[in-house]
């Protein structure tokens, strides 16, 4: 997928979240744990903001791994990069929901909370592909290494 698809896609996904934001209209919630929200009584009272943080969950998903995108091979600092962004997220949405939403709004804290559990899938993706391309590298250099063997003979 090219880049600005990807851009477009996010765009996309936030403005909507925006838009069913404001058709759904304020909700007040007191909650102290973020994933309270995904009981089935609450997602029954609740189904457009639902959509509205699972739309911008999606786009910070996206949003991460297309960020680094940016920066060639070098996938196990990707995969730290992720994991400690995923980290951030999900101790801000806790904190959020702690000293009751000062900064952000309940939606967006939600999907903090969700798009940190979501970078994990990536992070452990980059992390597979740092472990195995370094042993190719290694594996590469030892057929290398045997083919030259086998012309000096």
């Amino acid at each position: 997928m090219k880049k600005e698809y990807g851009i477009a896609t996010i765009a996309g996904l936030v403005i909507f979240g925006y838009i069913l934001d404001t058709i759904s209209g304020p909700i007040i919630l007191t909650l102290t744990n973020p994933y309270a929200f995904l009981a089935t009584e609450t997602l029954s009272i609740y189904p457009l903001t639902t959509v509205s943080i699972a739309a911008k969950t999606l786009a910070i998903i996206i949003a991460a791994p297309l960020l680094l995108s940016f920066i060639e091979k070098k996938y196990i600092f990707k995969s730290v990069i992720l994991f400690v962004f995923a980290a951030l997220l999900e101790l801000y949405a806790i904190q959020q929901l702690a000293t009751g939403l000062l900064i952000t709004p309940i939606q967006w804290t939600l999907s903090f909370a969700y798009a940190g559990i979501g970078l994990l899938i990536p992070s452990f993706c980059y992390l597979l592909l740092g472990l195995f391309s370094g042993g190719k590298k290694t594996l590469d250099k030892m057929n290398y290494a045997a083919a030259d063997d086998d012309d000096a003979l």
